[in-house]
């Protein structure tokens, strides 16, 4: 398989108390599901042997995930007794975010957010769960950055792509690229038909302004 020298192999990406993850770590972790897996150039594998290597290292980096909740413990309610609800430490997760975001542009990858729930080993619609919170949430900034960084990867393969037809067809499906009435295309359209209103009105006005004239043009001719 081959090597990507620009990964830090020592660099920390998060601490979590009990358990220190490391860049060398997943890095380890990829290459061993690759190895099992069978894929020689992880560059030119396929997305879905992307979400396999990344399920592989979230099995294997988190076969635990109460390490990724939050030990912020509180009151529930009038409950005395302070818990956590079970509930997963953002922060923890904004981190490993960013971490996943960049393995993946460094692999030429696809970001998503079933993928980087892989990577975390959490269940596959945390973050549409967490689209829906409020947008100055933690929560909702990751799921708005997955988000951005897609579509930034979109962008980008259809400019790299010699048939850049696939990658436009996933831009439309999810994001409305290149749709009549949608994005920022319909955005102008809409602002430079506001724009033109008053210049419609102006020609009404001058069509009404002829037509009266022609009315009494024509009354004086009858008069005489």
């Amino acid at each position: 398989m081959q090597d990507i020298e620009s990964v830090d192999l020592t660099r920390l990406i998060v601490d979590l108390g009990t358990v220190q993850i490391y860049t060398s770590t997943v890095q380890d972790l990829i290459d061993n599901a690759c190895i099992e897996f069978h894929i020689e150039d992880l560059l030119k594998a396929g997305q879905r042997q992307w979400k396999a290597v990344m399920q592989y290292v979230g099995m294997h980096l988190f076969p635990d995930t109460s390490v990724l909740k939050d030990k912020s413990l509180k009151p529930l309610g009038n409950a005395t007794i302070p818990t956590n609800c079970n509930r997963y430490d953002r922060e923890v997760l904004y981190k490993l975010c960013d971490y996943y975001i960049y393995i993946s542009n460094v692999y030429s990858k696809l970001v998503s957010t079933v993928a980087f729930s892989y990577f975390c080993n959490i269940p596959t619609n945390t973050m549409d769960i967490w689209s829906s919170e409020e947008p100055s949430s933690l929560a909702f900034k990751m799921w708005q950055k997955l988000q951005r960084s897609r579509k930034d990867c979109i962008l980008d393969r259809a400019y790299d792509s010699n048939s850049p037809v696939g990658t436009m067809f996933v831009g439309n499906n999810e994001f409305g690229m290149n749709q009549p009435g949608i994005g920022d295309n319909a955005t102008q359209r809409r602002a430079i038909t506001a724009q033109e209103l008053p210049r419609l009105d102006e020609k009404k006005s001058q069509e009404l302004h002829v037509i009266d004239t022609q009315f009494t043009d024509a009354a004086a001719n009858n008069t005489v």
